[in-house]
């Protein structure tokens, strides 16, 4: 009994100096062995958490909402493209000056007709108290180029509208006619300076030698511009008298008058 007990003690001995030993080799082992050995030990499970790792809390983070874009958010419209195919349909430009003035549509189908029946009416158009309508009638007389038109554009040329004065003169100049110039001659003293001009021009196109010495008495005229343009219309029409008048056009008190008089005169002279 005693062996026993003996024994007994033997062994609890012994099995205290080995969990000594153990404990401080244990001790003296670095933290990761130690961390294994003891993990090794210990039972794994999914819901353990990490030794010495505490979870945090768990923290509300407000976040601020991302602004939209404005461009992805818009839907897009997109442009119907342009109908390729144009409109057939042509619309005719309105005349008003027919809608104001139906005696146009008269006077031009009267161009149409003779000179004998187009020229009664015409005529009766030129008493118009609408200045269009007298100027319309003397355009169209101008137009016919015929001796029976004379008459009346000579009666034309005493409208008291300068501008019409002007549209008769020329329209007597149209019709190419030297026993124009007679009816032309009075307007070169016209108290308008453009009349003035535009009988100087009508002698001027019609090239008649009789019309020298009026356009002669033009030289001593105070308008520098009724002289050159005399100076010119003799220049044109040439011939002995009016020669004899550029001679003495080249003592003009203008510089320019008299350059022009001689550069003409040289010309008719070679």
């Amino acid at each position: 009994m005693s062996k026993i007990t003996d024994m007994n003690t033997i062994k609890t001995t012994a099995l205290t100096f080995i969990t000594i030993v153990a404990c401080v080799m244990l001790l003296l082992t670095p933290d990761s062995y130690r961390d294994e050995a003891l993990g090794s030990m210990l039972p794994t499970t999914q819901e353990m958490a990490p030794i010495n790792h505490p979870q945090t809390a768990f923290r509300y983070e407000h976040k601020q909402p991302v602004a939209a874009d404005l461009k992805e958010s818009l839907p897009v419209v997109q442009k119907k493209p342009e109908s390729s195919v144009t409109s057939t349909i042509e619309t005719k430009p309105v005349d008003w000056a027919l809608i104001m003035y139906p005696e146009l549509a008269r006077i031009e189908a009267l161009e149409n007709q003779s000179v004998y029946t187009a020229l009664g009416e015409l005529s009766l158009m030129l008493t118009s108290d609408d200045p269009v309508i007298r100027l319309a009638a003397i355009e169209s007389l101008g137009d016919m180029t015929n001796q029976a038109t004379l008459p009346a554009l000579t009666a034309a040329l005493n409208d008291p509208n300068p501008q019409l004065r002007i549209a008769a003169l020329e329209a007597l100049a149209a019709q190419e006619d030297e026993s124009a110039v007679s009816s032309i001659e009075p307007y070169l003293y016209d108290e308008d300076s453009k009349v003035k001009l535009a009988a100087i021009d009508a002698l001027t196109y019609l090239e008649s030698e009789t019309a020298v010495p009026a356009l002669a008495g033009l030289l001593s005229d105070q308008d520098v511009r009724i002289r050159h343009h005399a100076v010119n219309a003799l220049g044109d029409i040439g011939g002995e008298y009016a020669i004899s008048y550029l001679l003495q056009a080249r003592y003009d008190p203008d510089e320019r008058i008299r350059a022009n008089a001689e550069s003409i005169l040289g010309e008719l002279e070679s």
